[in-house]
């Protein structure tokens, strides 16, 4: 019995101790992406065997393989593996066995699907897949729980597979241009993500668990089919980057105005009737680009994004403004154009650097008056409206260099329009003058003059030709 014993244990230590030293010879050496850094990339499969211990970069991109050499299982040390920019269409799955990984780039091949053994590269952080043909991705990419960068952009991919929240180190994941029509709700458990890109899908909704990403930084969600924002969507509170157009969104929720990071906010070419009144908490925005929308009015609180340089409101169905909304110092560029706007009685006072106003395309029948308070307007077009007359106090405007008018019902024009010394563009064609003052000839700076389809006759219409020595004259 004794004997019996002695060879079991002598069995059990024989057997452990080989499965302490299979463990010891197989141990993994992780790099630091410092130490990769710095690591000698490899550019054929040859070189890297000559020195298999050491090859842990292997890049084959850019050339024309369409199957990948076996040799390559042989590197069980690789790191990183680059096929890139290859004309594969399967990955074999020798592949999968290299398990010490962090780095798989097999972007711009022609893979339609990848294998379920992407669950065994559990040192992965690093898979770049954008434009393949890939129509799905498998469950098993869950088990990548180191995984940081997931690049699947330019496929036909329909869903992101639920296991996706089970991946959470990710920090960047990009599924531009695909055809998702949903979004998975377990991508809220990513809370590490900074990086979203769901550009050009057909999403249609948001889950709510998305604005559990309270470290998202930036937000790509244009050209989808999004009509409504989760109502918890400010929560989102670190988000600078937020591409938003071209969706079809009727509303947005009142946290949006606790998005307080964003330096641009764009929602053109959506369905938007309305701002929320919270937008005015966009402290930090630079950029307002509205336009395209359905908008009918303009809440007042846009005056507190006191950091505005540019706002483009053109192409909605404004139609009377007033108030304060655009009252702020830096900005420089105002777009109403393509509305419907017959009253603009806005306090701009405050607008010391406002450099372009456009008016063009509304239903203006007074002159607004108030833009000739701001002095640093150098261009102002208010094309295609009814105005009858100009106001005398276009003389304030003493740094305009382009006047368009093209397309009014002006009559008149005032005596002192020549004095505006900076004047270099007047566009006065299409309208019902029947004079022109003489003195236009004194203005220093005029280079262009339209006074094309007037109500000239042909006496004054050479009288003009011959007075005005404007060098580019257009005259009927």
């Amino acid at each position: 019995m004794n004997q019996c014993y002695k060879m079991t244990f002598s069995l059990l230590l024989l057997v452990f101790s080989q499965y302490g030293y299979s463990q010891k010879k197989s141990k993994s050496i992780i790099l630091s992406e410092e130490a990769l850094k710095t690591s000698l990339e490899y550019k054929s499969i040859d070189e890297a065997l000559s020195n298999k211990k050491k090859a842990f970069i292997l890049n084959l991109e850019h050339q024309k393989l369409t199957s990948i050499p076996k040799e390559i299982e042989k590197l069980q040390n690789l790191q990183v593996l680059k096929l890139g920019y290859n004309q594969l269409d399967s990955i074999p799955k020798f592949i999968f066995r290299l398990s010490n990984l962090q780095k798989l780039y097999l972007n711009d091949n022609k893979l339609t699907s990848l294998p379920n053994d992407i669950g065994n590269l559990i040192y992965l952080k690093e898979l770049k897949l954008q434009e393949n043909i890939l129509s799905s991705i498998s469950p098993e990419i869950g088990k990548l729980v180191n995984l940081e960068t997931l690049s699947c952009g330019e496929n036909q991919l329909t869903q992101i597979p639920a296991t996706i929240g089970n991946c959470a180190a990710l920090e960047n994941l990009d599924f531009f241009n695909n055809k998702l029509e949903s979004v998975s709700a377990s991508l809220g458990k990513c809370t590490r993500l900074k990086i979203l890109d769901l550009n050009w899908n057909q999403i249609g909704i948001l889950p709510n668990e998305i604005c559990q990403l309270n470290n998202l930084e930036t937000l790509h969600l244009e050209k989808n089919k999004i009509q409504y924002l989760p109502k918890e969507f400010g929560n989102m509170t670190k988000l600078i980057d937020l591409q938003i157009n071209e969706n079809q969104l009727i509303e947005l929720p009142e946290s949006f105005g606790k998005l307080s990071g964003l330096t641009e906010l764009s929602l053109r070419k959506n369905n938007l009737k309305r701002l929320p009144l919270s937008i005015g908490g966009l402290i930090n925005v630079k950029i307002l680009d509205a336009s395209q929308n359905q908008l009918e009015s303009i809440p007042e609180s846009i005056r507190n994004m006191q950091k505005l340089e540019e706002i483009y409101l053109n192409d909605n169905k404004l139609t009377e403004i007033k108030g304060e909304p655009f009252n702020v110092p830096l900005l420089r560029i105002l777009d109403l154009s393509l509305n419907k706007i017959n009253r603009f009685e806005c306090n701009i006072n405050n607008c010391k650097q406002l450099d372009s106003i456009s008016f063009e395309m509304n239903r203006l029948t007074k002159f607004p008056v108030c833009v000739t308070n701001v002095t640093s307007i150098k261009l102002l077009n208010l094309n295609e409206n009814k105005l009858k007359d100009v106001p005398k106090s276009i003389i304030k405007l003493e740094h305009i260099k382009e006047l368009s008018l093209k397309q009014n019902e002006i009559v008149t024009l005032p005596l002192n329009l020549f004095q505006l010394n900076e004047l270099e563009i007047l566009d006065l064609s299409q309208n019902k003058l029947q004079n022109i003052p003489s003195n236009l000839n004194q203005a220093k700076s005029l280079k262009q003059l339209d006074i094309r389809g007037n109500l000239f006759n042909k006496t004054l219409v050479k009288q003009i030709k011959v007075k005005l020595t404007i060098p580019q004259l257009f005259v009927d």
